[in-house]
């Protein structure tokens, strides 16, 4: 089994949370989730490999300084174990763009655009992870006071 750390920022303006369209090459299907990616240095913390994403991902400078979320990922398929963080974003500037993606990266065939959403829009569309749509709100209102585990997400499985 191999195993993946990754690290995404929680951006949020005023009502408003940002959000990156992944787009599949394969079947075209578009999920929306907080910019990140995966740890790529021995010595790149979580806070590290965030703000380095939402950098690429998003051309925003952030600053970050804990964690809201944590989530687990098994892909029976590729036999990979994700241990997905998702930070809480203290600071940001720049104007979100999709420009700064490294045109050598894997994300430049996935990555197609940078919004902001407000939480009623978050319906429709699929969005990741799930309590986008409900608890997050009362989080961020009340400060991401501790950190919640999101459970264990499974694909790729038989029912042989």
């Amino acid at each position: 089994m191999k195993h993946r750390i990754r690290s995404a920022g929680l951006i949020v303006q005023e009502d408003e949370i940002l959000l990156v369209a992944h787009k599949s090459p394969i079947t075209g299907k578009i999920h929306w989730i907080p910019p990140g990616g995966g740890v790529e240095q021995e010595d790149e913390s979580i806070f590290a490999c965030a703000a380095r994403e939402i950098f690429e991902e998003t051309g925003l400078t952030a600053s970050l300084s804990r964690i809201a979320y944590v989530q687990e990922f098994y892909d029976a398929r590729s036999n990979v174990r994700s241990c997905e963080f998702y930070c809480v974003v203290d600071r940001f500037s720049g104007t979100p763009t999709i420009e700064h993606l490294p045109p050598s990266s894997t994300d430049s065939d996935w990555i197609t655009e940078v919004r902001w959403f407000k939480r009623e829009d978050l319906d429709r569309i699929t969005a990741y992870p799930d309590r986008l749509r409900d608890r997050f709100w009362q989080d961020l209102k009340d400060g991401f006071p501790t950190i919640h585990h999101l459970g264990l997400k499974t694909r790729g499985y038989s029912s042989s």
